[in-house]
């Protein structure tokens, strides 16, 4: 039996592009170091639960296991959630199975904002980073994937949304709650770098139930005629999908 409880740190659903060559990987974790990996499988299963890869032998470095996924692997695949990755990895001569809800789509969608941003509206985030942080782009990154997890939970598909500007507000708001919450801890400065992690954690959560983008909810390149409110939005999946999970056998 496999008794050791190793990290595998997706940081969300695994998106795959429709019709593209692509990597899919997980990093493995335990007590902050990557584990010794001996040999490691990937698979990829459609939505209806159809085996796509199977058994791929899968790269390792550094603790972080990929896969590979080829152009042809999803032609003509149906669009949508509920696909599924997974990695069989030997580690320590026994067999650990990580898994990961995957979502096939026909483009992602990236983080509008970058550490310029940032310090375009606090000057001096980057002169505050803790020894051997080169960059805000770790608050970055954690902040996009709060926010799209966020929405992916309440089953809004955000990789359908068409108007990345949107997302400045929130992603600005959820970055600086991060950035201030960690000098917090860091830096000896009273409260006044909590009180700005408090005051942009309230920004977030105003700007999030704000979000408003257009949408292409077939994934067809044909937009929603106006915006609409993405917290609102609770099912963005389109019918033909939605038939065709209603068959699956689960």
């Amino acid at each position: 039996m496999s008794d050791t409880l190793y990290s595998a740190r997706f940081r969300g659903p695994t998106l795959i592009e429709q019709n593209k060559s692509q990597t899919v990987s997980v990093a493995l974790e335990k007590g902050g170091s990557a584990p010794t990996v001996a040999s490691a499988k990937f698979y990829l299963y459609d939505s209806g639960g159809n085996l796509i890869i199977d058994g791929q032998t899968a790269t390792e470095s550094g603790g972080t296991v990929s896969g590979t996924v080829a152009a042809g692997d999803t032609s003509g695949k149906t669009l949508g959630p509920s696909w599924l990755v997974r990695f069989d990895v030997v580690i320590g001569g026994k067999t650990y199975r990580f898994n990961n809800d995957a979502c096939l789509c026909v483009a992602r969608l990236y983080p509008p904002i970058g550490q310029t941003d940032l310090v375009n509206r606090h000057s001096d985030v980057a002169n505050l980073l803790a020894s051997g942080v080169t960059s805000c782009q770790q608050y970055i990154d954690d902040a996009w994937s709060d926010v799209t997890n966020r929405m992916y939970s309440e089953q809004s598909y955000f990789w359908r949304l068409r108007t990345p500007s949107a997302f400045r507000n929130v992603m600005f708001a959820r970055s600086l709650a991060l950035i201030f919450r960690d000098y917090a801890t860091l830096l000896n400065a009273g409260d006044r770098y909590m009180q700005l992690s408090d005051y942009y954690e309230q920004q977030y959560e105003r700007a999030y139930s704000k979000l408003r983008s257009r949408i292409d909810s077939d994934e067809d390149n044909q937009l929603s005629d106006r915006q609409q409110s993405v917290p609102a939005v609770t099912y963005l999946t389109p019918l033909s999908f939605r038939r065709n999970r209603s068959r699956r056998n689960y």
